[in-house]
């Protein structure tokens, strides 16, 4: 073998070997499975409901059927703490949302930046919403900069995501 073809070669098995060594590390830092990586979300997701008095029927049928588990049970559980929403109520606007989390947040903000406002309408408008965190800011915005009432600001906010530029 003459020696460009030993250099090549020596470069393949390189090349191999660092790809082995990675995989390996894939494989231990990730567990085998999900019971042995001990609470999965699941459980998370149902101890989070139950914290917010959900129902148990409820909390197992809703755990079961939702796409990220936790992230759903943090949008119930966030929204039922920090603002004076029922907990079934935050349950269905949770469910009905792609982006769980920023509905909690948008619905938490608005509630805690603003005056007056019916936090019942601001979670229906935080649902509606396709960008809840910026909706919020532009809810609390316009109600702290211009003489807004806050169901004035909910409306043109929410109407402004109709037609994007």
């Amino acid at each position: 073998m003459n020696r460009k073809n030993r250099i090549g070669s020596r470069h393949f098995w390189q090349i191999c070997a660092s790809q082995l060594v990675t995989a390996s590390l894939f494989t231990l830092a990730f567990p085998a499975s999900p019971v042995s990586a001990g609470v999965d979300q699941f459980q998370i997701c149902a101890a989070e409901l139950l914290r917010a008095g959900i129902s148990r029927e409820n909390a197992a049928r809703t755990c079961a059927e939702a796409l990220e588990p936790k992230d759903l049970s943090l949008c119930v559980l966030k929204i039922e703490e920090l603002t004076p929403i029922a907990a079934d109520d935050a349950l269905f606007a949770c469910m009905r949302v792609r982006r769980p989390k920023e509905l909690a947040s948008c619905t938490v903000d608005i509630n805690q930046h603003t005056q007056g406002s019916d936090p019942v309408s601001v979670l229906a408008n935080c649902r509606r919403s396709l960008l809840p965190l910026r909706f919020s800011e532009c809810v609390i915005g316009l109600s702290r900069e211009i003489d807004f009432s806050v169901e004035g600001a909910l409306a043109t906010c929410i109407d402004a995501e109709d037609f994007p530029r």
